[in-house]
């Protein structure tokens, strides 16, 4: 598969990472480069500055800028285009899974192909901005049109998510800033992330 390749790719040794290029250290609370605020647009004449990305509530916990945020696992649909995501930071997006949640849950983010920027990597872990989860399908280097870690409530071919656990969804753009959508001069991409679960 193209997304394998592409994992392993950025996995090499060799492959300078201009954020973790040092390593990642867990004892830490977040690594230095953690986006806070984006611009975020949910449609026309519905974008929200300063919007606080380091909860996933108020990412894709929302239809629309002007919504109060509901907690994990958000809106089904929620389709939330990050108009300044950094192109040498990440964002850990914080969220919790309730403790009641049933085995049944399961969903994913969308790397659409619709205000695409350039490629993003994305990790769920219990611990913010790391980008080497202990669980292979946890982490994910996408392209234009993929997932972005799927995950479930149970165990499975996606990333295991325990009930009653704090993780961060923890993304980092990880293609070149010459792509549409993006900006070498403001070193940040335009990104379209849509939220797909299925919690019935």
């Amino acid at each position: 598969m193209l997304s394998a390749a592409l994992l392993v790719l950025a996995m090499s040794p060799g492959v300078y990472d201009p954020i973790f290029h040092d390593g990642y250290d867990p004892a830490s609370d977040c690594p230095a480069g953690r986006q806070d605020v984006a611009v975020i647009a949910y449609g026309l004449n519905d974008t929200g500055h300063g919007i606080d990305v380091t909860e996933w509530a108020n990412i894709w916990g929302r239809a629309s800028a002007f919504d109060p945020p509901i907690p994990w696992p958000g809106v089904n649909g929620a389709w939330p285009i990050i108009l300044d995501f950094g192109g040498s930071t990440y964002i850990a997006a914080h969220f919790t899974v309730p403790g009641d949640a049933p085995p049944s849950w399961y969903g994913w983010i969308t790397h659409t192909e619709y205000g695409y920027g350039t490629d993003v990597t994305g990790a769920i872990s219990p611990y913010c901005g790391d980008f080497s989860p202990a669980a292979q399908a946890c982490l994910t280097a996408t392209i234009s049109g993929q997932v972005i870690v799927p995950w479930r409530t149970s165990s499975g071919n996606f990333c295991p998510l325990v009930p009653g656990t704090d993780y961060y969804l923890n993304l980092k753009l990880s293609g070149p800033l010459t792509r549409p959508g993006c900006s070498t001069t403001l070193d940040s991409c335009v990104v379209s992330l849509p939220n797909n679960t299925n919690v019935d």
